[in-house]
């Protein structure tokens, strides 16, 4: 593997011992790993799971499946934490996928909000398609209500799957509880069964504009579409 030398203070050469001290590793694989995240590179196997962990991380998750070898009563669960200690005392990478298996991969802050910014959209629709009446609504275009009514997400794609999950577990938390309906096995989970979070963006940027102005100038205190700002979300649908 090629190596590299730099140059740097003494103060900052103090931290960086330091840091790596606290993470259990070395200087050179403390600055390693720093090189790698800044760079946006991914250090994970084919499933997710870290092919490295410090020392100190090892200590740990072995000292955890230590404590639930001891509590475990199923016999199973048992040979599973004195293998798990095993795999993370000796360092063997190959597996540890095991011990990450279960562990999805993070959501980006980014995919929260733009769930958040769904949800929140759709609250309004709601509120306001039953204020204008669902009847005249209908008379705009034929797919109206279909367009205005949240589907959830489609489980076969694998991003509008992970939005779904995040979506599924908002609710159950009771926030958005008015989009509860959408998740029950009458809607199979929240399940729409094919792409939608495409025309959900082109809503959301049709319908944040508008929002902005309701709540923050024009129209403040309104807190409805009427029926001319409801088709153009329904045009950008």
């Amino acid at each position: 593997m090629p190596t590299m030398s730099i140059r740097v203070g003494e103060d900052l050469h103090r931290r960086i011992e330091d840091a790596a001290e606290g993470a259990g590793i070395s200087v050179s694989e403390w600055t390693r790993r720093l090189l790698v995240s800044s760079m946006g590179l991914d250090e994970t196997n084919d499933w997710g799971a870290p092919t490295t962990l410090s020392m100190r991380e090892r200590q740990q998750l072995s000292l955890l499946h230590q404590l639930a070898e001891r509590v475990s009563i199923d016999e199973y669960d048992t040979a599973y934490h004195a293998t798990m200690v095993r795999v993370l005392q000796r360092g063997y990478t190959g597996e540890y996928l095991e011990e990450f298996a279960a562990i999805d991969e993070e959501l980006p802050m980014s995919e929260c909000r733009i769930v958040k910014d769904i949800l929140d959209m759709f609250r309004v629709i709601m509120v306001s398609v039953d204020k204008i009446g669902a009847d005249s609504v209908r008379q705009n275009d034929d797919l109206a209500e279909h367009l205005l009514s949240f589907r959830g997400f489609d489980f076969n794609d694998p991003r509008e799957g992970r939005l779904a999950s995040y979506a599924a577990h908002l609710i159950e938390m009771g926030r958005w509880s008015e989009l509860a309906k959408c998740f029950d096995d009458e809607h199979e989970g929240g399940n729409s069964h094919m792409p939608v979070l495409s025309s959900y963006l082109r809503m959301l940027d049709e319908f944040q504009p508008i929002w902005a102005e309701m709540i923050g100038g024009i129209g403040r205190g309104r807190y409805a579409l009427d029926e001319a700002e409801l088709c153009r979300v329904i045009r950008a649908a």
